[in-house]
């Protein structure tokens, strides 16, 4: 893929979520809109439950479930239309936590930190003063992700659908942002010599993914 599709391929996705989430904000924010806002909060997990069923080894019998979900869905979609707002809270929960699991897990005795395998496809073997950052910085994320998961708990349940939603769907994002550009000033300030990021890694492991589906395809 050269640059110019990748860079296509990012600015849809951004699109995409940037879309999501200001009609997610504006179906909690505007009275009647219930509909949408189940419909928006269902897609997600619709849509990855779907993936997960079209596998050719699951989808004799993943399929048919899905498809009785989503029946079962709509018979109760009256009901689930009035409480919409909590799918979108929980869809917002399950991601941090998620978030926060994926990279606590491997701070494990014996387990290699996330960003540690990251920088390591990055540079190969590892410096000790980068395995120490590296997985000080594995810590941080995982500390970021409960964080939002905790900010937007007592704001769902303390605070205004409103005052949650801007949060959860205006704030997010600018705020992973911000984690980016702090853990690039800490990184310079420790490890002044080290020019690539976490992003760098996250390429490298995606790069490996298709390496290895594609021999695999063989």
């Amino acid at each position: 893929m050269n640059g110019l599709a990748r860079f296509a391929r990012a600015a849809l996705g951004i699109a995409f979520v940037a879309g999501y989430e200001l009609g997610a904000h504006y179906a909690v924010s505007t009275p009647g809109l219930q509909g949408v806002g189940l419909a928006l909060a269902l897609t997600p997990l619709l849509a990855l439950t779907l993936a997960a069923a079209l596998q050719p080894s699951r989808r004799a019998w993943m399929l048919p479930l899905w498809l009785g979900a989503c029946a079962a869905l709509w018979m109760l979609r009256a009901p689930l239309a009035r409480h919409f707002e909590w799918g979108l809270y929980l869809e917002h929960l399950s991601f941090n936590l998620m978030m926060a699991v994926v990279f606590g897990s491997t701070l494990r005795p014996g387990y290699e930190p996330l960003c540690s395998r990251f920088a390591a496809m990055v540079h190969g073997p590892l410096t000790p003063a980068v395995a120490v950052y590296t997985r000080r910085i594995t810590l941080a994320w995982t500390l970021f992700f409960i964080t939002m998961a905790g900010v937007s708990t007592l704001l769902f349940a303390l605070s205004s659908i409103v005052v949650w939603s801007t949060f959860a769907n205006y704030w997010m994002l600018p705020l992973v942002a911000l984690m980016f550009a702090a853990e690039y000033g800490c990184r310079r300030f420790a490890l002044p010599d080290e020019r690539s990021s976490i992003l760098d890694g996250v390429r490298a492991y995606r790069r490996s993914m298709r390496d290895r589906a594609a021999v695999e395809a063989r």
